[in-house]
């Protein structure tokens, strides 16, 4: 640049930068324009990186790339800009620009505190934002001749400063996404840890913010991209996703239904191992409704068991958009369908009304019981909280309820004095629980193997809390699935490691009797615990009342320590049958107390085999309880894991770092050999690929889905179930002549047949809408809870500690 007669300037600074494995120190030149104007700034770069007219590039991308380069060299950010083709032929591209990030001017916009007010009344302030375009005119033109690029304009002054050494981390070109960021986002995504999170621990494990290679801002932008590109295709690529598994394993069942929309409306599905595991441990299943995981608010429903061990097993999941009685005899029906049409013994689910119908209409043999645990959890809203707290309502009412050792007549007997004692003679939702109460009390069905499903009130809660974890309401559906491969295979891990113990541990005896030791032998360590417990009580606390002698059976009569009740125990000495009338072996499969006080007295040794349940033992694998297809459980062995190899794959790499971590010449020579390696599969990878970019191509594959070509299956609408805090439109018809106000909603209209009775004070759906308001009204019971866990305040008008103020205090005169 032609400078006579301008002053000059000396270098403004000395900037190191670096372009492939070649570092220099570059100077950046600032001169005033012709006229003395404006003050410019030159690079000063080798002659090999500058670019200069006449230089000819391949192709469009390879210029730019040039370009980019030179552009990190100087200290400046590049971006491709306007691209113009010829009029003859779309296909090629005539000229082709490249400028500085800083070329142009932002748009204009509205001032920075100016307020929006949109209709629904809420305000908006415009977000603040740093100006980055100052009009910088530096640039480089290439134009098609002769099937190249020429480069016919170069502009090298800029009218900004470029940044120096500090700065350079925090620009665009020098900040990029690794596959080892992209990764770390979606695995951790798949147990509830953000993108924010993902980076706080991707800055420890790389050593300082400076080393991470990317800003907190890239890391929430990638998980937005992710969302961004499921969106529009979720159910598609959910339905793919799944479609490829049956690809993959013959034996994973998969089915699915649309509306009249073709919108994704009912989905279940099950993998090889889920159905094992039904065919080993399906005699009992609970189903519960009550997760709330995606963004749809499609209701998630897991048929869940008990394996040998009396932890949860998952058979399989569903998701449904409506709670209504079509969709349960379909979600009924497919699981059936899934599991060979093997029924259950027992299925045990909520107090649904639609539910309940769909499974009298679909099961022909199995027992449907309710979910003690739902209906006691209600209890202490229904009653009221001055009975529930106040008194001892609740405990009696338990002793009452739990009681797994009284017949129906003596509970009959204990409810009413309950309900008599505390004035509930009239209350209608426990008189309804009572003429249902052959559906969930205990003692009318004593007889009716349940394996502790029913019986354990944490159970419902525990499997609630073990999906909570990994999920949470705002996942797309390809998002849910994830987390729900990630929770399974949680649960997966901890059966295995139990199996472990139970088989490769014994745990101690504390007594020298023969049984103790041969139920080592056979159960898991969960269930031996449990037998542990009742043989100690048998030995040492139970005692013989009387014996008798019927024909060639023998009749005792036990007693418990200072207990009133006695037990019979029936027992025949040629077959060694034991009938114990507290029935718990038939209830739960482990023998009591009161049989292993007899074959003790009988001098046993071994226990008897038809007391030894084959879904309790160590080898519970070798014989099914169900007979479902021949390639299950040959699939479940020979499946190989794609997800183990790549785990392995990141083992050896980490290794291999931490080997050469404190020598530098072997750490330049993994970082050479890497390097040619991830060369080499590139260019592999472009030879046999299309056109999708790096981005798409990394997302595909962390989440195992591909972008569809075609959309045939359209994300579900969102649904508006109870519990969901969806405002559900009015659908009652309201005669002319009544007048209902706008703040009042009307609840949706549900079809109950007349055989399933509800009582009045049980709405379906049991939601009531704030007006203006998209969330539910709370129940007092929620709102006791929320008010429970504040601080207490200093009441001025009354003068004492409590959850009001001098505003609303209750002592207040109106």
């Amino acid at each position: 640049m032609d400078l006579d007669g301008v002053q000059p300037n000396y270098p403004s600074s000395c900037v190191t930068h670096s372009v492939g494995d070649i570092y220099r120190t570059l100077e950046v030149v600032g001169s005033f324009s012709p006229g003395g104007t404006t003050k410019e700034w030159i690079p000063s770069v080798p002659e090999e990186l500058k670019p200069s007219l006449g230089m000819i590039f391949k192709d469009p991308e390879e210029g730019l790339s040039f370009y980019k380069a030179y552009a990190n060299a100087a200290g400046f950010t590049s971006r491709k800009s306007t691209t113009k083709r010829k009029k003859n032929n779309k296909d090629i591209i005539a000229f082709q620009y490249g400028v500085c990030n800083k070329e142009g001017f932002r748009a204009i916009r509205k001032p920075i505190a100016q307020q929006t007010v949109y209709e629904e009344g809420k305000v908006r302030i415009t977000r603040k934002r740093l100006v980055t375009r100052v009009g910088c005119n530096a640039h480089i033109c290439m134009r098609y001749d002769a099937g190249k690029y020429v480069v016919t304009h170069f502009k090298e002054e800029h009218n900004h400063p470029l940044y120096t050494p500090s700065c350079a981390k925090f620009q665009k070109d020098n900040r990029k996404m690794h596959i080892m960021h992209k990764k770390l986002i979606v695995d951790n995504s798949k147990v509830n840890v953000g993108p924010v999170r993902s980076y706080t621990m991707m800055k420890e494990l790389a050593g300082s913010h400076d080393n991470v290679g990317a800003s907190k801002q890239d890391f929430k932008n990638f998980y937005r991209d992710l969302k961004a590109f499921i969106d529009g295709s979720d159910a598609q690529m959910f339905v793919d996703n799944f479609q490829n598994k049956k690809l993959l394993w013959s034996a994973f069942f998969f089915s699915y239904d649309v509306d009249e929309e073709d919108r994704l409306c009912r989905a279940l599905w099950a993998d090889p191992i889920c159905r094992k595991n039904y065919a080993l441990f399906g005699d009992m299943v609970s189903f519960d409704t009550t997760f709330k995981t995606n963004r749809y608010n499609m209701i998630f429903g897991p048929f869940t068991g008990v394996d040998h061990h009396k932890k949860c097993v998952t058979f399989a999941a569903t998701f449904v958009a409506h709670e209504d009685i079509s969709s349960f005899e379909w979600v009924f029906k497919t699981f059936l369908k899934a599991m060979g049409n093997n029924e259950p013994v027992c299925l045990i689910t909520d107090q649904d009304p639609a539910m309940k119908v769909a499974v009298r209409n679909v099961f022909q043999t199995t027992e449907h019981r309710f979910c003690m645990w739902h209906i006691m959890k209600k209890v202490p809203e229904k009653v009221g909280r001055a009975i529930a707290q106040d008194t001892d309502f609740l405990k009696k009412l338990c002793s009452c309820v739990w009681h797994l050792e009284i017949e129906p007549a003596e509970f009959e007997e204990k409810w009413n004095k309950v309900i008599s004692e505390f004035h509930l003679n009239d209350h209608e939702w426990l008189a309804y629980m009572y003429n249902i109460r052959d559906m969930w009390i205990p003692a009318y069905f004593r007889d009716l193997f349940l394996g502790g499903i029913m019986r354990t009130t944490s159970r419902s809660e525990s499997e609630n809390n073990f999906f909570t974890m990994f999920t949470n309401p705002h996942l797309t559906l390809i998002e849910s699935y994830m987390k729900f491969e990630c929770a399974l295979d949680a649960q997966r891990h901890t059966q295995n490691k139990m199996d472990n113990d139970s088989k490769n541990k014994r745990p101690e005896c504390k007594t020298p009797i023969p049984l103790e030791k041969d139920a080592s032998e056979l159960f898991t360590t969960t269930i031996f615990y449990e037998f542990q417990y009742e043989l100690e009580i048998g030995c040492f606390n139970c005692g013989v009342e009387e014996m008798k002698k019927d024909n060639e059976l023998y009749i005792f009569n036990l007693r418990e320590g200072t207990r009133r009740r006695t037990f019979d125990v029936v027992f025949d000495p040629t077959t060694f049958d034991t009938k114990c009338f507290c029935k718990k072996f038939e209830r739960d499969g482990v023998p009591c107390r009161h049989m292993i006080w007899v074959w003790k007295a009988r001098m046993l040794e071994k226990i008897p085999k038809a007391y030894i349940l084959n879904r309790w033992c160590t080898m519970a694998y070798k014989k099914p309880i169900f007979d479902l297809e021949g390639n299950v459980l040959e699939e479940c062995i020979n499946a190989v894991d794609k997800k183990m190899l790549l785990n392995d794959l990141w083992s050896e790499i980490h290794a291999c770092v931490s080997l050469v971590q404190n020598n530098e010449d072997d750490l330049s020579d993994l970082v050479k050999k890497l390097r040619a390696m991830r060369v080499d599969l590139e260019q592999k990878k472009t030879n046999g690929s299309n056109n999708l970019s790096s981005k798409v191509k990394d997302i595909e594959m962390l989440i195992g889905a591909s972008l569809p070509s075609n959309v045939l299956i359209k994300p579900p609408k969102i649904s508006k179930n109870k519990g969901t805090g969806v405002h559900v439109p009015n659908q009652v018809n309201v005669p002319n002549d009544v007048h209902v106000p706008n703040q009042v909603h009307v609840p949706n209209q549900v079809n109950v047949p007349n055989d399933v009775h509800v009582p009045n004070d049980v709405h379906v759906p049991n939601e009531v809408h704030v007006p203006n308001s998209d969330k539910r009204m709370k129940s007092d019971r929620e709102k006791s809870i929320e008010q429970s866990q504040k601080k207490k305040r200093l009441c001025r008008a009354c003068g004492e500690l409590g959850y009001h103020d001098s505003r609303n205090c209750p002592g207040k005169v109106k």
